[in-house]
């Protein structure tokens, strides 16, 4: 079978325009009561990744006999991981997120929830519209928490322990793309984490508008990060990390807003890459950012930047962004056994 006709198989994609932005806000309500202090502090358990099968934790398959190991845990687990992902509707704008608590407690992004406060729409895998509300948020991280309204128990998924997810896993994205539609169920798309590091995991899962806010999975079915920045291509996308909702879960519930969004645009240069001894390896080339622009190909090797030797990506995107948007970038890259310099002008945005 060929190569491209299997990742068809396996995952579908489904792409649909963005949806707009929040801007529409509720009727002013009255303030929830606080969070009793004799009560237990309710959340998804944090567990222990479990030993899987070697063809599910390779970075890159062996053999055809993995790509089939994959493609039936994939199968196993979506109908579990399908039922706690949700459609979230809130004022004209719409999103996903994932519930984590048997009573109805749900992870989203910031961006897509609000204000505290705020009554929600929340659409269940199977059809039924549920209230809710909202309640605490970290704008700097883009992390916020709601509550499901009526008695559960609801269906729930687990919390992966931060030191358990790492560059090249498997990973399952789903959401809700273009809103919630009842007559299909969350989409479901492959893909591997890309990075871990600088508060944010990325990966190249597909993802476009509705589905921020929405659920990452590694193949043991657990949380691994919520939906937060799209990129411009649609497999160009990051994650809020799982640790930004357990280290603030009681402010979370209180109903606290915590954290300010980074109104500045971050310098951009425009490429994924892996640690190599001689610095880093370019994986991926955004075509519309400078580094494409300045000619910066996939394969390159990059050893100095502006004259300067370095210790893998991490150590490069540190050196950029102590920089700004506008300020020039000096590469010296070995591509094909030679050296090649290639100045690149920094643009600005949101994303690293």
């Amino acid at each position: 079978m060929r190569r491209g006709r299997f990742w068809a198989l396996l995952v579908a994609a489904v792409l649909f325009a963005e949806t707009p932005a929040l801007t529409a806000a509720d009727p002013p309500a009255p303030p929830p009561p606080p969070l009793p202090r004799d009560l237990p502090v309710v959340r998804a358990p944090v567990v222990a990744r479990p030993m899987q099968p070697d063809s599910l934790t390779r970075t890159v398959p062996r053999d055809v006999a993995d790509l089939v190991a994959i493609q039936k845990r994939v199968g196993e687990l979506v109908k579990n991981l399908s039922s706690a992902t949700v459609g979230l509707r809130i004022g004209n704008g719409a999103g996903s997120g994932v519930i984590v608590s048997a009573d109805g407690y749900v992870l989203s992004a910031a961006h897509v929830t609000g204000a505290p406060n705020r009554r929600v729409d929340v659409f269940m895998a199977d059809g039924r519209r549920l209230r809710g509300r909202t309640l605490g948020l970290n704008r700097t991280l883009d992390a916020s928490v709601l509550k499901i309204e009526g008695k559960g128990p609801f269906p729930f998924r687990s919390l992966a322990r931060p030191q358990d997810v790492r560059t090249g896993d498997w990973c399952l994205a789903l959401g809700h793309p273009g809103g919630f539609d009842r007559r299909r169920p969350p989409v479901v798309r492959l893909g591997r984490v890309i990075r871990t590091a600088n508060g944010f995991v990325q990966t190249d899962c597909t993802l476009v508008g509705g589905d921020s806010g929405g659920p990452l999975f590694d193949l043991a079915g657990n949380v691994i990060g919520i939906h937060s920045r799209i990129g411009a291509p649609t497999s160009w996308n990051f994650h809020v990390p799982i640790r930004a909702y357990t280290e603030s879960w009681v402010r979370f519930l209180d109903g606290k807003a915590f954290g300010q969004p980074s109104r500045d645009r971050k310098p951009v240069l425009g490429i994924n890459g892996t640690d190599h001894d001689k610095g880093c390896t370019v994986t991926g080339v955004n075509p519309n950012m400078p580094a494409a622009k300045a000619g910066v190909k996939l394969g390159d090797v990059i050893v100095r930047v502006d004259g300067k030797t370095f210790q893998g990506f991490d150590s490069l995107f540190n050196h950029i962004q102590k920089k700004k948007p506008g300020d020039k970038l000096k590469l010296l890259i070995q591509r094909n056994g030679k050296p090649v310099e290639i100045t690149v002008t920094l643009a600005g945005g949101r994303g690293p």
